[in-house]
């Protein structure tokens, strides 16, 4: 399945081209695994889950390595709309977790935090999450 973020980088410092495409640079290893699309607002990037989660985590600390502050604003859809589902997009890790149940997942979600490695930036992090699908949204928000 396809996962798609539209993602704007906002640096708040007057050099901020240089630390923009200071970030883009990081982007370059995820190029053969991912569609992105850079204008002059924000990067688009189609793919799997584990590749586009590692191209959002490298943009941002790329990018946010300097002192000036950095705001990311990431849109993220799965099953991205327009988009033929596609094999290199397979997620298994993702289908795993859709088979386990809503009970388990909490602990799954922890590890792979934990597991998640380390850029040397910290990030404060505001999110929204909207369920769609049948079944009781609310529980599984």
């Amino acid at each position: 399945m396809f996962i798609g973020a539209q993602v704007s980088l906002y640096p708040m410092t007057c050099d901020f081209v240089e630390v923009i495409t200071t970030g883009l640079k990081a982007l370059t290893p995820y190029k053969s695994d991912l569609r992105i699309e850079t204008d002059d607002m924000s990067t688009l990037m189609v793919g799997a889950p584990e590749p586009l989660f590692g191209a959002m985590r490298d943009l941002f600390a790329a990018a946010a390595r300097r002192p000036e502050h950095m705001t990311m604003h990431v849109t993220l859809s799965r099953g991205y709309p327009g988009e033929a589902d596609d094999p290199a997009c397979r997620c298994e890790v993702l289908e795993k977790a859709q088979d386990e149940r809503l009970a388990e997942r909490p602990a799954l979600a922890a590890q792979a935090v934990g597991n998640a490695p380390q850029t040397g930036v910290e990030i404060d992090l505001q999110f929204s999450l909207y369920v769609m699908g049948s079944g009781d949204h609310m529980e599984e928000i």
